[in-house]
C-alpha cells in the first residue's frame, strides 16, 4: 500500500495542517538554479557559490540535506532493501512504467560498459550532523574535519545503517561513483536501528538510515583534473545552495512578511557574490520532524 500526501485546499489549509505535527520545524526550501549558470554546470562560478554559501550559514540557520545515490559499478547481488528507488519501484502502480534499477547497462565517461546500481545515500550538511550523535551503535558520528576534502584519493568518512554490519566493519573502505567520478569511503560508524528523519511538504517524507549510506557534503579543496572530476567539483558544490533556512517564528506567525523577509537577505546576499537570478526558494514552508 502506498501512502500518499495529504492535498491542501490552499496556503492556509496547509499552515493550518503543519501546526498539528508535533516537533514539526519549519524551514524555506531554497534551490541552485542551474540552468541560470551560462555555460551550462561545468562553469558554476565556485568561489563565488562557497561564499554565498558561507554568507548563508552565518545569516540563517541554514541546513543541508539532500538525498542522490552513489553508485555502485559492477554486478551487485546484494540485499536489494540498499537500492535506492528499488520500493518506490515494487510499490508503484500496475500502469505506471518502472525502470529496472539494479545492474544497469551504461558507458562510463570512455565508452566502455560498466553495470551501475544506485545505493540509497543522504548527504548532511556540517551544521546538521550532530543531530545524530546519540544515534551511534559502533564506531563515532561524522565530525567537522569530515566536511573538507584535501586529495581526489582521500576516503570520505561515511555512517552506515545498522544493516550494513553484515556486509562492512569499521575502518573498511570501498569505492563508488559519486556523481561522475569514483571516490573512496571509508566507514567510521554504524547508527543504531530504527534512526532516521522525516522532511518535505508536511514533512511527509521519512528517510530511514537503516540501508543507506550517510556522508558529509565535503567541500573540496583541490582542483578538479579531467572531465568528470571538473563536472562532479561544479554540481556537488552547486547543491551547497539547495538547502534549507529555518524560520524562526512559530508556524502561526509565518506569513508573506516571513517570506518577504528571507527573500530579501538572500538577494543582498547573493548581489554581493554575484548570484543574483541563481537560486530559487519556495513560498510554502516545508519542515523536520526530528
Amino acid at each position: 500500500m502506498t501512502l500518499e500526501p495529504p492535498t491542501f485546499e490552499d496556503y492556509k489549509d496547509y499552515i493550518n495542517y503543519i501546526s498539528g505535527i508535533p516537533a514539526f520545524e519549519p524551514y524555506y526550501k531554497t534551490v541552485f538554479a542551474f540552468e541560470e549558470v551560462s555555460g551550462g554546470i561545468t562553469n558554476v562560478p565556485i568561489d563565488e557559490v562557497k561564499a554565498m554559501y558561507e554568507e548563508m550559514k552565518s545569516t540563517f540557520d541554514y541546513i543541508h540535506v539532500a538525498e542522490y545515490p552513489l553508485i555502485y559499478r559492477g554486478y551487485y547481488g546484494r540485499n536489494t532493501s540498499f537500492v535506492d528507488g528499488y520500493d518506490q519501484n515494487q510499490t508503484s502502480n500496475a500502469e505506471m512504467v518502472t525502470s529496472n534499477l539494479i545492474n544497469v547497462v551504461k558507458q562510463d565517461r570512455e565508452g566502455n560498459e560498466i553495470l551501475t546500481t544506485p545505493l540509497k545515500t543522504v548527504l548532511l550538511s556540517e551544521s546538521i550532523f550532530d543531530r545524530f550523535d546519540d544515534s551511534i551503535d559502533e564506531g563515532r558520528n561524522l565530525r567537522t574535519s569530515d566536511f573538507t576534502l584535501t586529495a581526489p584519493s582521500e576516503p570520505i568518512s561515511v555512517v552506515l545503517g545498522s544493516a550494513y554490519k553484515d556486509i562492512y566493519e569499521l575502518g573498511d573502505t570501498f569505492s563508488l561513483e559519486m556523481i561522475s567520478e569514483v571516490m573512496n569511503f571509508q566507514v567510521v560508524g554504524f547508527y543504531k536501528a530504527g534512526v532516521g528523519f522525516s522532511n518535505d511538504v508536511g514533512a511527509f517524507h521519512h528517510v530511514n538510515f537503516d540501508h543507506t549510506i550517510v556522508m558529509p557534503h565535503f567541500i573540496p579543496e583541490y582542483e578538479p583534473v579531467g572531465e568528470a572530476a571538473v563536472f562532479q567539483h561544479a554540481f556537488h558544490l552547486g547543491e551547497l545552495l539547495s538547502g534549507y533556512i529555518r524560520i524562526p517564528e512559530s508556524i502561526d506567525k509565518i506569513n508573506d512578511v516571513t517570506y518577504d523577509h528571507t527573500v530579501d537577505l538572500m538577494e543582498e546576499i547573493a548581489e554581493r557574490n554575484n548570484l543574483s537570478g541563481h537560486y530559487k526558494i519556495a513560498n510554502w514552508p516545508v519542515g523536520f520532524v526530528w
